[in-house]
C-alpha cells in the first residue's frame, strides 16, 4: 500500500480520507481501503521522511495534507524500475478451492455460485468505472492544478523525462487506463473460467 500512496502522492496531494475515498474507488482489487492500513502505511512513510504534511482548517475542523518529498519519490521510482512479480500476489481462498473435493457436490455447485456472483459484481464494478472515464477533461483538471504547484511538475518531469508536463500526464493516464483494463481482462477470464466449471460439475452431477 505504501507504494500505491506514493504514486497518488506524485501528482497531487491528499489528505487520508482522500486516498481512501481513490483507493475504495478504484484500487480495492490491489490493496485494502481500511483507514487503519492507510493511516499505518502514511505514519511508516513519515517515519522514512517519505511524505510530509500541512495542516489547515476547513470547516471548523483540521485537516493534514500529505505530499511526497524527494526521498519518497526515489523511493518510488526506485521500485518502479524493478520487474513486476505477477506471482507474488497470493490469494489464500484459493486454498478454498484446492479443497473444495472435501464438500458435497450440492455444496460445490453453491460457493462456485457465490464465486461466479462476485467475479460479476467485479467486472461490473471495473467497467463502471471505465465507462465514466473521461480522459481529456481529467488530464486538464490534473494539468491545470499541477501548473499551481510547480514543485510537482518538476519532479515528475525529471522523473519521467517527458518533454512537456501534456505528454508526462499523458504517459500516466495511459498506463492507469491499462491498469484498469487488465483488471477487466482478468475478471472476465476467471468468470468465463468458473462458469464452465460450474456447468461441468452440474452435468456430472447429473450423470451419477
Amino acid at each position: 500500500m505504501d507504494k500505491l500512496i506514493l504514486g497518488l502522492l506524485m501528482i497531487k496531494h491528499f489528505t487520508v480520507y482522500e486516498i481512501r475515498q481513490i483507493i475504495r474507488q478504484n484500487f480495492t482489487s490491489i490493496c485494502s481501503d481500511s483507514l487503519g492500513s492507510i493511516q499505518a502505511a502514511l505514519k511508516k512513510l513519515s517515519q522514512q521522511e517519505a511524505v510530509t504534511f500541512s495542516e489547515y482548517v476547513e470547516k471548523g475542523k483540521m485537516k493534514k495534507e500529505f505530499s511526497l518529498t524527494p526521498v519518497g519519490r526515489q523511493l518510488l521510482l526506485d521500485w518502479l524500475k524493478t520487474p513486476i512479480d505477477m506471482g507474488k500476489t497470493k490469494n489464500m481462498d484459493l486454498g478454498k478451492f484446492l479443497f473444495m473435493g472435501y464438500l458435497p457436490r450440492k455444496l460445490q455447485l453453491d460457493m462456485l455460485d457465490l464465486t461466479i456472483k462476485g467475479l460479476e459484481k467485479e467486472l461490473r464494478q471495473l467497467q463502471d468505472i471505465k465507462n465514466s472515464i473521461r480522459l481529456a477533461e481529467e488530464e486538464a483538471e490534473i494539468q491545470i492544478y499541477l501548473e499551481q504547484n510547480s514543485h510537482l511538475v518538476a519532479g515528475l518531469l525529471e522523473a519521467s523525462q517527458a518533454s512537456n508536463l501534456a505528454e508526462s500526464i499523458s504517459q500516466v493516464a495511459y498506463f492507469e487506463l491499462k491498469t484498469l483494463e487488465f483488471g477487466i481482462d482478468s475478471a472476465r477470464f476467471q468468470l468465463d473460467w468458473f462458469k464452465k466449471l460450474r456447468q461441468q460439475l452440474a452435468e456430472e452431477n447429473k450423470e451419477v
